[in-house]
């Protein structure tokens, strides 16, 4: 679907891409594929980029989307090239990027919430509910995963097990896609200099019209399209109104003992009535460690000058985890929902950023104030399952395809007062937000014994 204004690149084009995280590199993928445009990737970091949504140890795959069927229809085409990538990865001798052990969906007091509900019914209607285990009965629940049983005691009685879900390594998948890319001609520049956007360069005279980039080492880049593709970054390197805002969402690990590890090896990642609470986590990876996180609607850090949200992360700030706010309730929760974990020590703790759209859905399409420019953003927080096949549809709106993808994801008003996020979170909707900066009793940042387990003592 193009706008006005835009028109799609031309055979031959050198496009830009700003940002090799998920959005970056799938969209680098799919155009390298079309072979024929000259295709350059920008970051001021490795790849995958330390500081980036998308390197983590895992992310949740999932179907699950209550009535928004696209990310369904998307998540079931990613899952084939998901398991071509296992393949791929096991002939060079490396380990899988997707553990397909299933979601474990919980809800409260017998009775599904309203978002597992849809997506039930949105996975039965598109045929594919085979992939459906309910567990009606607390019971139940605990014999089939005996370390949950505690959570079922309180309250959490009712879960149903999706097979097709599971859990991505995304720093790996990053990589890999990566290497893909290198195999396929596309050119990667990467450093604080060299890597770094300053700033667009504009025609002498159009002054709407951008025909390359400025990087931080002073060197000038022309190119026929630029996109955007910087995560949570986006919102504070153009204005985009109210549409995107970044949001730091909090995450822990605990080293789990080798005593109990084989209790949490290949369990299915589980959701904890997660509209209603926001807690989620994963089974123990090969080095021991289990995540947890809260999705919500999360953090600011505000910048002086106009408020907008700026990433705060453990790049710039190395001794930063998380606000001792989101600490005490992480313990608090995890006391009910799986208490094994309140004498372990909390071993790695961080803000992750997301790149928020009000209304939940990506933001991808051309910048309607400026000639050769897409914005490729607005993860909203379920970007990385789609590293895989996200840049194909992402082509439609560099190409001018009009479809389902390029019409949902279009250039649009997105009311702040009338937020929604994914319609997932805990909190979603409007809610005074915490600046992470202002270092108060609420979000000053955890110490290391901040984490430690209260341990009595004389």
């Amino acid at each position: 679907m193009s706008q006005t204004g835009y028109q799609p690149p031309a055979p031959g084009s050198k496009i830009i891409i700003i940002g090799a995280g998920a959005f970056g590199l799938s969209t680098a993928y799919a155009l390298s594929l079309k072979n024929k445009y000259d295709i350059w990737v920008f970051e001021r970091q490795t790849i995958p980029s330390p500081d980036a949504a998308s390197c983590d140890i895992n992310k949740i795959m999932r179907m699950d989307y209550g009535d928004e069927t696209i990310y369904m229809h998307m998540y079931m085409e990613s899952l084939h090239i998901w398991e071509q990538w296992n393949k791929e990865r096991a002939l060079k001798g490396l380990g899988p990027v997707f553990h397909n052990v299933g979601n474990l969906m919980f809800s409260q007091n017998g009775k599904f919430s309203n978002y597992e509900e849809q997506s039930l019914k949105a996975i039965r209607e598109a045929g594919y509910g085979h992939f459906i285990e309910e567990y009606r009965t607390p019971e139940s629940i605990a014999e089939r995963y005996p370390q949950f049983k505690e959570a079922t005691k309180n309250g959490f009685d009712i879960a149903y097990l999706n097979k097709s879900g599971g859990w991505c390594d995304s720093s790996e998948a990053c990589k890999h896609i990566h290497s893909k890319c290198v195999e396929n001609g596309v050119h990667f520049v990467l450093g604080p200099e060299q890597g770094s956007f300053e700033k667009f360069l504009y025609d002498e005279k159009i002054s709407t019209k951008i025909t390359g980039i400025k990087t931080q080492d002073g060197k000038t880049h022309d190119a026929d399209l630029v996109i955007l593709a910087t995560g949570s970054w986006t919102p504070s390197l153009l204005n985009l109104g109210d549409r995107l805002i970044a949001t730091g969402q909090t995450v822990i690990q605990f080293k789990i003992p080798e005593n109990l590890r084989k209790m949490f090896e290949g369990q299915p990642t589980w959701c904890a009535d997660l509209s209603v609470t926001g807690y989620y986590g994963f089974a123990v990876n090969s080095e021991g460690k289990m995540k947890i996180g809260y999705h919500s609607s999360g953090y600011v850090n505000l910048r002086e000058e106009d408020q907008v949200s700026v990433p705060r992360t453990q790049v710039t700030n190395p001794t930063d985890s998380i606000p001792i706010k989101a600490l005490g309730e992480f313990r608090q929760f995890l006391s009910k929902f799986l208490p094994i974990t309140t004498p372990m020590d909390i071993t790695y703790a961080r803000v992750c950023w997301y790149c928020d759209s009000v209304d939940g859905h990506y933001l991808i399409a051309p910048h309607p104030d400026f000639d050769n420019l897409i914005i490729a953003s607005g993860d909203s927080g379920h970007g990385m399952k789609f590293i895989p096949n996200l840049g194909f549809k992402i082509c439609h709106v560099i190409e001018g395809v009009d479809s389902e993808y390029s019409r949902a994801w279009a250039w649009r008003d997105m009311p702040k007062d009338t937020a929604t996020y994914d319609g997932l979170r805990a909190d979603s909707g409007p809610k005074i937000q915490l600046d992470i900066n202002k270092q108060d009793q609420y979000t000053r940042m955890a110490t290391k014994d901040d984490c430690k387990c209260a341990r009595p003592s004389l």
